[in-house]
């Protein structure tokens, strides 16, 4: 009778300790996954748009993306439901997102209610539009700007490539894969609208 008591005590031991690994594990994975921090926001935005313009399902629509600390907001229109949702599942599976705020209005094409959606998030077209009037771009939109093609370019890869912007002028940090990539980059930041200046004396080329 002692024996089996001791059977069960060491049993019941070990069946709470397992718990107490899984809950542990559990409590660990959740402290990674809102560390968003560890991928900048601008990474974020930039991955995330990357995709949207790449998704037959969401491609064509205007979608604004702002990430603050790991928290995506997506706003603008969508033709449906289903496109909305292929947003939020998009956004689900991007590196350092903790929270989406899916803000997108369907609204049919065309319609007075999608021109105020697409108007009020002041997205790409909306902002090179401004551009061509006249007026300034602002950092933020350069920053994730750059990122997207930087991300998007096959031969750049940019994940380890950081962007800054202030006051229209950019700084790239981080490590290239080659000086080709390194000199790419740079390009391209260049080019992008609304920039003045590029510094580039913080990105390397990985040894």
């Amino acid at each position: 009778m002692n024996a089996f008591k001791t059977s069960l005590i060491a049993t019941t031991i070990a069946l709470a300790l397992g718990a107490g690994a899984v809950a542990a594990q559990d409590t660990a994975a959740a402290s990674d996954r809102t560390m968003g921090q560890t991928v900048d926001d601008a990474t974020i935005t930039a991955t995330l748009k990357a995709k949207l313009l790449a998704d037959e399902r969401t491609k064509g629509f205007d979608v604004n993306v702002d990430t603050v600390k790991g928290v995506v907001t997506l706003t603008g229109g969508a033709d449906s439901s289903a496109a909305k949702s292929a947003a939020q599942e998009l956004a689900g599976d991007v590196e350092g997102v903790i929270l989406i705020k899916n803000e997108l209005i369907v609204a049919a094409p065309g319609s007075e209610a999608r021109q105020d959606a697409n108007t009020a998030t002041a997205s790409g077209e909306v902002r090179e539009a401004m551009d061509e009037s006249g007026d300034s771009i602002d950092d933020a939109w350069i920053t994730s700007k750059v990122k997207t093609q930087l991300l998007a370019d096959t031969d750049v890869k940019g994940t380890q490539i950081t962007v800054e912007t202030k006051g229209n002028m950019v700084t790239l940090g981080g490590t290239a894969d080659t000086a080709a990539a390194r000199a790419k980059a740079i390009e391209i930041a260049t080019a992008t609208k609304g920039v003045t200046h590029v510094m580039a004396d913080g990105l390397v080329i990985k040894q």
